[in-house]
């Protein structure tokens, strides 16, 4: 009941501060619901600096499956075209009820949001946060690799209202890698 009302609460502050993020979403959706599982398209990543992008300079095409692994974490599996070469990646997310909406990733905090907030339904923002290291960082994926244009604008326009402002985005230019080796 009290996640509901600040949930209300937070959306009406955001009719008044639009540059505020959207509403996390919680990790039980995220578990539970089909829209957000399966395969996402990596669009690109955004950040307050170029250190906490650097990894992914060089990132073309790149496909993630997100699906719930056996112990109610989540697991994000990648094919990640980077330079010449082909690369599969693993990450997991643990959920725990005490700490919904944040997620687990070793040191590393996630929060996931709705791609309403980019003005794309089918869409999925991954807010990650390296307290360690002091990287922070948002990455947006998309159910397509079709019509980005207004997809980039939309989401390069949020990102500046909040003061970031250094982008890394996927060319587009290579062949996708296989996924289903990876899965």
């Amino acid at each position: 009941m009290l996640g509901q009302i600040l949930g209300l609460l937070y959306a009406g502050i955001q009719v008044l501060l639009p540059c505020l993020p959207p509403t996390p979403l919680s990790s039980q959706s995220l578990l539970t619901h089909d829209k957000y599982l399966g395969d996402w398209y990596f669009v690109g990543v955004a950040a307050f600096d170029k250190e906490s992008i650097a990894a992914y300079m060089g990132i073309d095409n790149s496909v993630a499956k997100l699906h719930k692994a056996s112990d109610s974490s989540l697991l994000m599996t990648a094919a990640l075209h980077q330079g010449d070469e082909c690369k599969v990646l693993s990450w997991t997310y643990k959920v725990s009820p005490a700490s919904d909406p944040i997620m687990k990733e070793g040191e590393q905090l996630g929060v996931a949001f709705d791609g309403k907030w980019v003005n794309c339904d089918s869409c999925l923002l991954l807010m990650k946060i390296d307290l360690e290291k002091g990287r922070f960082r948002i990455m947006l994926f998309a159910r397509s690799q079709e019509s980005r244009e207004e997809l980039l604008k939309s989401f390069k326009s949020k990102m500046e209202c909040l003061e970031i402002d250094e982008f890394m985005i996927s060319p587009q230019e290579k062949e996708f890698c296989k996924l289903d080796a990876a899965a």
